[in-house]
């Protein structure tokens, strides 16, 4: 299933859904660097510079994903009123 980029998400706190925008352009960003690695005959100098990205990427990536973004994930599940019917 291929995701349009430019479709909207179904996130109704406006702070989540910033932060979730945030993270699939690192994600895709970090896919697009492990494609890069894969290229045939990257000089040393072409493999530390994508090494360095996918660094920078990664660290972003864990700061980003901390307790906050968890705890409003958390909350908007408990917003989902279908889940909530449907355990009932």
């Amino acid at each position: 299933m291929q995701l349009s980029t430019k479709a909207s998400l179904k996130i109704s706190d406006s702070t989540l859904h910033q932060l979730v925008l945030e993270l699939r352009a690192e994600c895709q960003n970090i896919a697009a660097l492990t494609h890069q690695l894969q290229l045939e005959n990257l000089s040393d100098r072409q493999k530390a510079d994508i090494l360095a990205e996918l660094l920078a990427a990664t660290i972003h990536l864990h700061a980003h994903c901390d307790e906050d973004l968890q705890n409003l994930i958390a909350q908007e599940l408990e917003n989902l009123t279908d889940v909530v019917d449907a355990e009932n």
